[in-house]
């Protein structure tokens, strides 16, 4: 294999290294909003995908199901650039709380837990 070769795999790598990104966060983000408490839907609401950096705001809506929070980050994810970094952020004060078992409808480290389920 020649150094030619070497570099014409460049594109397929970045390719597969870009779309299991977006599959890892992908399943992230719809994991953690499926297992955030819910009271309100303002929670589940404010979980915000971006690239690059972390999104800083607080959303003032609901979202009970969590289908408009998914389908809103999906859509940052999969336009993002090739080898993205996303942020997956909750504002919210007491999302810290929630996660630490503050709520009786999800377990301790939810959080953590739909992330170790998104990198299977």
């Amino acid at each position: 294999m020649s150094f030619k070769d070497d570099l014409s795999i460049a594109g397929e790598m970045a390719v597969e290294i870009t779309n299991e990104t977006r599959t890892t966060a992908l399943k992230f983000v719809r994991n953690v909003v499926l297992a955030t408490p819910v009271d309100t839907g303002r929670a589940r609401a404010n979980w915000q995908a971006s690239e690059d950096r972390p999104e800083r705001s607080k959303l003032a809506v609901n979202d009970k199901g969590g289908g408009a929070t998914i389908n809103l980050a999906s859509s940052t994810i999969l336009k993002s650039s090739p080898y993205p970094v996303f942020w997956v952020s909750n504002n919210l004060p007491y999302i810290v709380p929630l996660n630490n078992g503050h709520s009786k409808q999800a377990p301790k480290k939810f959080v953590e837990t739909a992330l170790k389920l998104a990198q299977r």
